[in-house]
């Protein structure tokens, strides 16, 4: 599939793109199962898993209240499993140059809020990452 425009989708819905201030990625890293060097020739010999892995990592821009809250509501749309952050998505893959989906894991978010405006009921939130890694 080309690229469609966008970058991440959680579940079945998009993250807009004006929520990025860029996109990083890690795709299909590879995981060693067994790895050791000869003792003669320091040769290395690798035993690599035939299933790779990817991280991605999702800076996001300064956000006021409610557009933190469309965040939240894109990102609920993905969650498979609340205890365990396990989330269900679909991304853009630099590697392969194509979409990808699988099951990723998103660890804690630490979330600055730098205002709050009492008279409008309203916050800004500095901008945060958030972190994906894959099952």
């Amino acid at each position: 599939m080309a690229f469609q425009g966008w970058l991440v989708k959680f579940g079945n819905t998009v993250l807009p793109n004006s929520y990025l201030e860029k996109y990083d990625e890690t795709p299909n890293q590879r995981l060693e199962l067994d790895a050791y060097r000869e003792s003669a020739t320091a040769t290395l010999r690798r035993t690599t898993s035939p299933y790779f892995k990817s991280k991605i990592e999702i800076p996001i821009r300064k956000l006021y209240y409610g557009e933190k809250i469309v965040l939240k509501a894109i990102v609920d749309s993905g969650i498979t499993n609340a205890v365990e952050r396990k989330v269900n998505l679909t991304y853009w893959n630099s590697e392969i140059m194509d979409y990808a989906s699988g099951e990723f894991y998103m660890p804690d978010i630490k979330y600055t809020i730098s205002h709050i405006d009492r008279n409008r009921l309203n916050m800004v939130y500095d901008p945060f990452t958030i972190t994906l890694i894959e099952y």
